[in-house]
């Protein structure tokens, strides 16, 4: 008795941990042991644990302050520039697969 029914917690603590939440600002990638499978759309998803592997991405817009340098123009004038960068991810898979570090 007691067989079955640590049997069933271990099935169940499997099974939950295929149960994934996509968020509406999110896409998720789904791989298949290590090769890349399908894209999955928010909501609630299900993947094979242990074999399938998620990778998230946020598609928001992101905005990543660069801190000021000082340059000098040809003029020979000290003049600090200051930047702020915004930008959103529109491909998922071509992030994750085709550029090194995104973040």
């Amino acid at each position: 008795m007691i067989f079955w029914l640590i049997l069933a917690v271990v099935l169940f603590i499997i099974a939950a941990s295929g149960i994934k939440i996509i968020r509406p600002f999110e896409k998720g990638l789904v791989e298949r042991l290590g090769k890349y499978r399908r894209e999955a759309e928010p909501g609630l998803q299900f993947i094979i644990p242990f074999i399938e592997r998620m990778v998230k991405v946020d598609l928001r817009e992101t905005v990543i302050d660069v801190p000021p340098q000082e340059v000098i123009t040809k003029d020979n004038v000290v003049v600090t520039v200051d930047a702020i960068i915004y930008y959103q991810i529109t491909d998922a898979f071509r992030v994750v697969y085709n550029v090194a570090n995104f973040e």
